[in-house]
């Protein structure tokens, strides 16, 4: 397990099965996962309430679209990191999330590798950041 306790994650994602592995593989490796929401409109909320220092937000919820809250998210918070989650490998897809401003993004179905390496490259830049 590596040290990753100053690190705080949010996960975002309408699958219960999803955040709950996500949790546990990032809970593993150290990282301080301090909420869960299960839709867009829950993921603003807890983003402006807890000021994580990433967030895993899933593409695809109802109501509110994870392209979406990140819209919301980023008029509040512009320096937050932010990862998506998806399972949509459609170019357009692909290429509008990576125009909002993202810091990189998870393919469904993901393994805990790729999801760790993918946090820690981005768990960099927020150790940076505060330097």
């Amino acid at each position: 397990m590596s040290d990753n306790k100053d690190i705080s994650v949010l996960i975002v994602d309408d699958n219960d099965m999803t955040r709950e592995t996500l949790r546990v593989i990032l809970r593993h490796d150290g990282y301080n996962v301090v909420g869960e929401a299960h839709d867009g409109d829950s993921a603003l909320e807890a983003a402006t309430r807890l000021k994580p220092d990433i967030i895993l937000l899933d593409v695809v919820m109802p109501k509110v679209s994870g392209i979406e809250a990140l819209k919301s998210i980023r008029m509040i918070m512009q320096d937050v990191f932010v990862l998506m989650v998806t399972a949509n490998k459609d170019q357009d897809t692909v290429s509008e999330v990576v125009k909002s401003g993202i810091s990189g993004y998870i393919i469904k179905p993901f393994n805990a590798k790729k999801v760790l390496d993918t946090v820690q490259a981005v768990a960099l830049k927020v150790r940076a950041k505060r330097q």
